[in-house]
């Protein structure tokens, strides 16, 4: 079930955990993870011709944005997705109004937003214990891919760009893996950051040191 929060008269929908940056970049279109997020849909939906192209999260009607919150409220996966990707187009051919067929997919969710409410950008990420790491996947598909990644903190610094291209890899395989990867990080509660042209020798004097 959907939470929310109303703190100081904003509305703060709890999205999932499951979307990382790319719940910011549907929601407030900030740039910095337009490739990515758009490789990302692209991949989760399977819709290899989807694009973000021509976008802004500026343009999402009142009602538009309600549902767009009301979807982000649900965890990533080839629904969700596709949904979203619905969204996306009716923003981009200029239709302000949301979907009847979309509504009624989410009205639970949509249920629990007050009208006239302000939507505010927010996303509680559990933290797992040190002793499970999510990392390990993402970090084997990084080298495999050769992929520098800086792991600092809570935060995993990444070329977004550059993984975006290894999302849209023909190799399904690689798209996959790759994939389930950044959820188990999105749903730990790393947070992706874009860090372009980034190095393996960068990366390492960035890196928190290893425990002992």
């Amino acid at each position: 079930m959907t939470t929310s929060k109303n703190v100081e008269g904003h509305f703060y929908p709890e999205f999932h955990c499951g979307w990382g940056g790319c719940a910011e970049e549907l929601f407030h279109y900030t740039s910095r993870y337009a490739v990515y997020t758009e490789a990302f849909l692209r991949n989760l939906t399977g819709d290899s011709a989807f694009s973000m192209s021509g976008y802004q999260a500026s343009h999402l009607s009142e009602q538009q944005r309600t549902l767009m919150a009301a979807i982000l409220a649900c965890p990533p996966d080839r629904h969700s997705g596709a949904s979203i990707a619905e969204l996306v187009a009716d923003v981009r051919r200029g239709i302000g109004e949301a979907r009847d067929t979309l509504r009624q997919r989410y009205q639970a969710q949509l249920k629990v937003i007050p009208k006239g409410a302000t939507l505010v950008y927010s996303a509680r990420c559990q933290r797992k214990s040190k002793d499970i790491t999510p990392l390990d996947p993402f970090l084997s598909m990084a080298e495999r891919l050769q992929l520098p990644v800086a792991i600092k903190d809570h935060h995993v610094e990444v070329p977004l760009r550059l993984m975006a291209e290894h999302l849209d890899s023909p190799n399904p395989q690689i798209r996959n893996n790759l994939q389930q990867a950044i959820l188990r990080l999105h749903d730990a509660g790393y947070l992706l950051r874009n860090h372009p042209g980034l190095t393996h020798r960068e990366a390492q004097g960035i890196a928190d040191p290893p425990d002992d």
